[in-house]
């Protein structure tokens, strides 16, 4: 695999995750946090944490853009899924994007998203678990080859979250995800981070053990 496909798939799987955002309609009320160089906060989640200052991020309106030029990677010419991304795009909190390397560039490398969505516009989802089941199964339809760890539970900041682990063999590399879940205050909270060697998990760790909850 080049290393331009590379660096995409490693953008990329950032985004299936929205796929699982199929039913309901958006919350306005939600805020969005404050993303600065090097920190993201959220009172509303209450949640904070820090990432490297040097690392590129992007605002909600960045992420869809983002997202809309990953589509076709994810869905190939399935027109049904490219819909249901359509309308899992407008649904999705965008929270947060930072990346060691700028998105869909050629290079991979370490990276965190963090999105949510209301519960209630969720069929079957009443746990951090049942959102990483129906992510699951979802993401075993789209055109990238994942492999998948059991859903366990971890203590993130304080809070008792779901995790479930991702991996793709790229051949060169392996890309790995880490997804946390956990519902706050009536929504899905989703944490995805990716690393792709020791070197950028040693990073994404860092991240995980500077997140706090109120």
């Amino acid at each position: 695999m080049s290393k331009k496909k590379i660096g995409l798939l490693s953008f990329v799987m950032m985004l299936v995750l929205v796929l699982v955002t199929a039913c309901g309609g958006k919350d306005k009320e939600v805020s969005l946090g404050t993303t600065e160089s090097g920190s993201y906060t959220n009172d509303y989640f209450g949640v904070s944490l820090s990432f490297p200052k040097e690392w590129k991020f992007e605002d909600a309106v960045g992420m869809n853009n983002l997202m809309e030029a990953g589509k076709e990677v994810v869905t190939g010419d399935d027109e049904k899924k490219k819909a249901q991304m359509e309308l899992g795009q407008a649904k999705t909190l965008n929270l947060l994007m930072a990346s060691k390397f700028p998105f869909g560039g050629t290079e991979a490398g370490p990276s965190i998203l963090i999105i949510s969505e209301k519960v209630s516009l969720l069929q079957g989802v009443k746990s951090g678990e049942d959102y990483l089941e129906s992510s699951k199964k979802l993401m075993t339809e789209t055109e990238i080859p994942y492999e998948f760890k059991d859903i366990t539970t971890a203590k993130i900041g304080g809070k008792d979250m779901h995790t479930m682990q991702t991996t793709i063999n790229a051949g060169e590399i392996v890309l790995t995800q880490d997804y946390y879940s956990t519902i706050i205050d009536g929504y899905a909270f989703n944490i995805i981070l990716t690393s792709v060697d020791d070197a950028s998990k040693a990073e994404t760790d860092k991240i995980l053990k500077s997140i706090t909850f109120k």
